[in-house]
């Protein structure tokens, strides 16, 4: 593993992006073509489409659209539940202006932190977050395509599904085969994520080659990922969770887990009356509404037993790990030193790769947080991209 420190590791790359010239010159953008419906019934009898076919196409607004970049849509695609059934998922995309290279746009697909679960939600509706826009934004005036799914449910028919890796990681490649169908986009694309995108990311680059192998992934980007689910509830548990404030992304991963896993978990065994206040709002608001409403909640206003409900959650997250294995592209994982998720769960992770033969490079962004952290990295994702590796 390559151990990016501090100072010296953002100096170097931030000089690597002096240095590096566009992928290529942005002469002004064409005309956005007229809206295009793929399939007449819409959403409707997906079940036999392959994933990635396209299923409404239309201009991106204006207001949606990243500063610098060229034609832009949202882009509803066939993509794989994580009931393996076909789904439909929401997302858009975004070239960079003027007219391809050969062989296409290198495409970016980013995976967006969680917004919550309800269709109003979904970031091909609001937009990106100010500091997701800022990655974008550089990647777009770079050179790079950048599609963007939505996640499961998030914007389209179905109860949202967010956090199952595989299935984030799926919705990531399809968003990238749909690209290929409507622009021209490349087969080499990256996976860039942030936060539960992050995720999702390090999700595709363990296997996803083997869902899309017609696509080329060249490697993964995570910033800020949650990793290590099982020793960080552990942890919570043995610290005594009954006074602790509860964080938003509790209540969204207790419905997703209540929705994948039925016969493992019932929220009304666990949650309080209020709780299930909560619960049942999981699908209808989104996180910066739920997180206002939870200041000042804990575990014991919320569960009947805090110290039974995060030693059940202990059980039930295995199953969002990482897989630790080679993975066949490289990785990088950058993560602020201030994060609400702790940096040492990164760097661990980081390193339990390394020691199964993943190259890997982790870079601990010294004073940045969950939220500044993008900001402080959008010039070096472009010293960090993997399309030149071989």
């Amino acid at each position: 593993m390559r151990l990016s420190r501090p100072a010296a590791a953002i100096a170097a790359l931030t000089a690597c992006l002096a240095g590096a010239a566009p992928v290529r010159a942005v002469p002004p953008a064409g005309p956005v073509p007229a809206a295009r419906s793929v399939t007449s019934q819409g959403h409707r009898s997906v079940g036999s489409l392959p994933p990635g076919t396209p299923v409404r196409v239309e201009p991106l607004a204006d207001g949606l659209r990243p500063d610098g970049a060229g034609r832009a849509w949202v882009l509803d695609h066939v993509s794989t539940s994580w009931n393996g059934h076909r789904t439909v998922v929401s997302g858009t995309l975004a070239l960079p202006r003027g007219s391809a290279p050969p062989g296409g746009w290198p495409v970016v697909s980013f995976g967006h932190g969680l917004s919550g679960l309800a269709d109003g939600c979904a970031p091909s509706v609001t937009g990106p977050s100010a500091w997701e826009r800022v990655v974008r934004e550089t990647l777009v005036r770079a050179g790079f395509a950048i599609a963007v799914t939505d996640y499961q449910g998030v914007g389209t028919p179905g109860p949202g599904i967010v956090g199952t890796g595989t299935t984030d990681a799926r919705t990531m490649a399809d968003i990238v085969r749909a690209a290929r169908r409507t622009a021209p986009v490349s087969r080499d694309w990256e996976s860039l994520g942030y936060s539960i995108g992050a995720q999702a990311s390090l999700f595709a680059g363990s296997s996803i080659g083997s869902y899309a192998p017609e696509l080329r992934h060249v490697g993964s980007i995570a910033m800020a990922p949650p990793t290590q689910w099982t020793g960080w509830m552990s942890g919570l548990r043995a610290s005594g969770p009954s006074t602790t404030p509860v964080p938003a992304a509790v209540v969204y991963l207790s419905d997703v887990l209540a929705r994948v896993h039925p016969d493992r978990y019932r929220v009304e065994d666990w949650f309080t009356a209020r709780g299930m206040a909560f619960a049942d709002r999981a699908q209808s608001v989104c996180i910066d509404r739920m997180a206002e409403d939870l200041a000042g909640v804990t575990f014991r206003d919320l569960v009947k037993d805090p110290e039974a409900f995060t030693g059940k959650l202990v059980e039930m997250v295995a199953e969002l790990e990482v897989p630790v294995r080679r993975f066949p592209r490289p990785v990088y994982i950058a993560h602020g030193t201030d994060d609400v998720l702790p940096v040492a769960l990164s760097e661990l992770t980081a390193r339990q790769l390394a020691a199964a033969g993943t190259d890997v490079t982790f870079v601990p962004v010294p004073g940045a947080d969950h939220i500044t952290l993008l900001p402080r990295v959008a010039p070096d994702v472009l010293a960090w991209t993997l399309f030149s590796s071989t």
